[in-house]
């Protein structure tokens, strides 16, 4: 399938472009063909009159003379000039029937034929004994028919000359052969006109090399513009104009039983390689990945880069099954290991599937479709997923949503609660971890597991933690000194600009000091951004902020986290404290931790402590601080304010028998 926009660079635009006419390199096929010999082509009405005042003018003289040479003369022209008027009335009547080439030589060699016979025609007026008006008729219509062609011709100055020296070069000859005064005057004149006619075709050959070159410029300029506007600079593919455009065309040339799969790419680690390797690196990676996808898909194929780090293949298919063939080879290609400069890079690729004809019958919802899918394979964490009809139920409820988390931290519906750590020793409540709770007016509570997600992948992450953030400092800013203040933090947080600087200002508006707040962040921190949560806690760590290391023993667990970031405590996830896998393997690894946090002087936390059993366990084990439903859930700040004054009028309820 030949589709008008399918890639191809701008030195193929500049190879195919029309040959430049130069004054020195006159025979080019583009001028002489369009300027000269199209007339032959066309309605031949000034062919019809040219050739009716050359049979005026040569059966005139014929005839008034009684000159058998002239006589002769006029047969030939006549016949030459029929021969031409047939076939320009031929070729205007049925174009397509006649070979271009064939009738440009015929008329080139008539033309020369009938250049010659006018010069002799000419030059016998003058030597024969005829009346002088016939001889100066017939001399007059030499010289001007020679005049004429010289300009008919000015596209090839080298066929012009020839007409000219055809014609001249008898009439010269004669005029010395009379002898007379006259005729030898005339035999110097003649030369002089026929350089004159000769300058003056150069001059107009010279204009129409200009006119023809500046039409060719302004085509290859032209096709460039149209290449830039719909393809990448960088990669070469199409941009998102001209994937849309050849889509189009594509719809249209399938035809309406054919399949065709739209995959839409998303480039999973380019920010990680223009941060690590620089922005060179990245631009290699893209313009690698583009040269891969070329090198897997169809001829036929339609592929574009549609973003910074996203692509989009277009490609008919005969069915599902077919397209399910075609994604698991383009992505096992794509998946590939490559080289970038010194480095090694898992080039790895999402990959959101759609068909048209399946599950979309306009482009418009099949590229909604195809970036739900997307969506989808980035959240399961799959390499490619396919569109079905339950995905945009769901995509159209998540942007409900999210547009309902919008509005709910606009209009501060959202609402902060606290739940206590406990002194596992004392029993007594040395610290409150801010949590955030969202009751929806229609869908009621909403889980925390939904809307954080959903939070973090929207962006406004960073708004609910400012937030959070800035309530619970004003919460603990009215408790006892020695209580102290967790938040967790995103890594989206972490990577805003000012994130430090904005968790500073919030403790000095609530008056909190920041030795009193506790980050809580977890391992995901450090493999996403390494750098920027380095440079984040060493701020907050000179202005004497704490940090907790959060979810412990969960996802890439490292001890090179303790040793290369100062924490002040260790939460040891839920999962080993309580659950189905709780045992003696748990009990193993949390003294494990235990231990090693009693000797760097870091202070180790149980979560999800439901029982009075699962207390003394973990005391045992070495932990030193408790939290979990067996103390207390999350409250509001007004619930943990009484708790706080239950605390300080009577002995701690939540002390357990030693």
């Amino acid at each position: 399938m030949a589709l008008r926009y399918k890639l191809r660079s701008s030195e193929s635009i500049l190879a195919n472009s029309v040959e430049t006419i130069t004054p020195e390199g006159v025979s080019q096929p583009p001028l002489q063909e369009r300027g000269f010999y199209d007339s032959y082509f066309t309605a031949p009405l000034g062919l019809v009159l040219a050739s009716s005042a050359n049979f005026l003018i040569s059966w005139s003289c014929a005839l008034l003379s009684g000159s058998r040479p002239l006589f002769a003369s006029a047969v030939l022209m006549s016949a030459i000039l029929a021969l031409r008027l047939a076939i320009s009335v031929f070729c205007a009547i049925a174009p397509n029937c006649c070979s271009r080439e064939r009738v440009v030589q015929v008329m080139m060699a008539s033309e020369t034929v009938l250049s010659a016979n006018i010069g002799l025609f000419g030059a016998l007026s003058l030597m024969l004994p005829i009346d002088g008006d016939l001889q100066l008729l017939a001399l007059v219509y030499a010289l001007t028919y020679a005049s004429a062609m010289t300009i008919r011709c000015a596209d090839r100055p080298e066929l012009a000359r020839a007409h000219m020296a055809i014609i001249a070069v008898p009439t010269i000859m004669a005029a010395l052969y009379v002898g007379t005064p006259a005729m030898l005057v005339l035999a110097l004149v003649v030369p002089g006109l026929a350089v004159t006619m000769d300058t003056l075709t150069q001059s107009v050959h010279r204009d129409l090399c200009n006119i023809v070159q500046n039409s060719q410029e302004r085509k290859v300029a032209s096709e460039q513009y149209e290449f830039l506007a719909l393809h990448d600079g960088l990669t070469g593919l199409l941009n998102r104009d001209g994937f849309h455009l050849s889509l189009e065309e594509m719809i249209t040339l399938c035809g309406p039983g054919q399949r065709i799969a739209l995959l839409w790419f998303d480039l999973r680690n380019l920010r990680e390689v223009n941060e690590s390797q620089g922005y060179t690196a990245g631009d290699k990676l893209l313009c690698e990945m583009a040269r891969r996808m070329r090198a897997c898909t169809p001829e036929n194929a339609v592929l574009a880069r549609f973003g910074s780090d996203e692509f989009l293949l277009a490609v008919p298919v005969d069915s599902r099954h077919h397209a399910e063939q075609l994604v698991t080879k383009v992505s096992d290609h794509l998946h590939r290991p490559l080289r970038l400069d010194y480095a090694v890079v898992e080039a790895g690729t999402a990959i959101g599937v759609a068909i048209f004809g399946e599950d979309s019958a306009t482009i418009s919802h099949l590229m909604q479709s195809a970036n739900i899918a997307l969506m989808q394979a980035k959240v399961q964490d799959k390499r490619s997923c396919f569109y079905v009809p339950a995905m945009g139920e769901e995509r159209a409820e998540r942007k409900e949503m999210e547009r309902d988390l919008r509005a709910a931290l606009s209009r501060e519906q959202l609402e902060v609660h606290f739940q206590p750590l406990i002194d596992l020793d004392s029993g007594r409540i040395c610290s409150f971890e801010a949590l955030v709770r969202w009751t929806h007016p229609q869908r009621g509570e909403i889980s925390p597991e939904v809307f954080i997600p959903l939070a973090e992948e929207t962006g406004q992450i960073i708004t609910l933690g400012n937030w959070v953030t800035a309530q619970a400092a004003q919460a603990a800013a009215t408790w006892p000194e020695h209580i102290k203040l967790a938040v967790n933090l995103s890594p989206t947080q972490m990577r805003a600009p000012g994130a430090a600087l904005g968790i500073l200002h919030a403790l000095r508006l609530a008056g909190l000091p920041s030795h009193r707040l506790i980050i809580e962040v977890t391992e995901s921190i450090f493999l996403e951004d390494c750098v920027h949560a380095r440079h984040f806690m060493d701020d907050l760590s000179r202005a004497h902020v704490h940090f907790a290391l959060d979810d412990f023993g969960t996802g890439y667990s490292s001890l090179s986290y303790l040793h290369r970031y100062r924490f002040d405590k260790i939460k040891i996830d839920r999962s080993f404290v309580c659950g189905p896998q709780v045992g003696p393997h748990s009990d193993a690894i949390i003294r494990a931790v235990a231990g090693m946090g009693h000797k760097l002087g870091i202070e180790i936390v149980a979560e999800g402590i439901e029982t009075v059993e699962q207390v003394e366990s973990v005391r045992r084990a070495g932990c030193t601080l408790g939290q979990g439903f067996y103390f207390s859930r999350a409250v509001t700040s007004q619930e943990a304010q009484k708790l706080l004054d239950q605390e300080e009028n009577h002995l701690s309820h939540f002390l357990v028998a030693q």
